[in-house]
């Protein structure tokens, strides 16, 4: 057992809960599978990955809190439509905040201000859930099924993301045009 490889998981791991994309699922399906072959304590992995998770969830957090919020709530260039995505995403997180806590990065609760306890309640529940599920099918299944279900699950955010981005990109070219047909309409009336 070496220390390095532990931290090395917890640096990994906090970048992954403060919602970057990095190599922390990584590290959580090699140290489920080290401990699995008796070569790492698995609860030292399990507490190592949820101490991690939460302390990045909460630095996270508190980016989104100090930095994400301002970013998009200031005077300049697209400042009428970044406006209105605060005030959806308020009116969003008003209604599901631990939902919204538990599935998006934590860095979009910080930005909609969601109450810490909350948050950090849905941190817990998501830390546990991603935490448990990569170091325990990597323990118990070995490091090849752990990758496919880590594949499979990198795969389906993807494909969520992808989705979201055409249907955001449909919405403002849908705008845009209807915008621009209504102001060729009152061009035409006023002349």
């Amino acid at each position: 057992m070496d220390l390095s490889e532990y931290l090395l998981l917890f640096v990994f791991v906090v970048i992954l809960g403060a919602g970057i994309p990095g190599l922390g699922d990584a590290a959580l399906i090699a140290a489920g599978t080290l401990a699995g072959e008796g070569k790492l304590n698995v609860g030292v992995v399990l507490a190592t990955g949820m101490v991690a998770w939460m302390l990045g969830s909460v630095i996270g957090f508190q980016v989104g809190v100090r930095g994400g919020r301002p970013l998009l709530d200031h005077p300049g260039r697209l400042e009428k439509r970044r406006r209105k995505l605060l005030a959806k995403g308020d009116r969003a997180f008003g209604r599901h905040t631990f939902v919204a806590s538990v599935t998006l990065p934590a860095f979009v609760s910080g930005i909609f201000r969601v109450r810490f306890w909350l948050f950090l309640l849905g941190a817990l529940v998501a830390g546990i859930f991603w935490v448990g599920m990569y170091v325990g099918a990597s323990y118990f299944l070995g490091e090849e099924v752990a990758k496919a279900i880590g594949a499979a699950g990198t795969k389906a955010l993807f494909a969520v993301i992808l989705l979201v981005v055409l249907g955001l990109a449909a919405r403002a070219g849908w705008s845009r045009w209807r915008a621009h047909h209504q102001e060729q309409q009152e061009q035409s009336v006023s002349a």
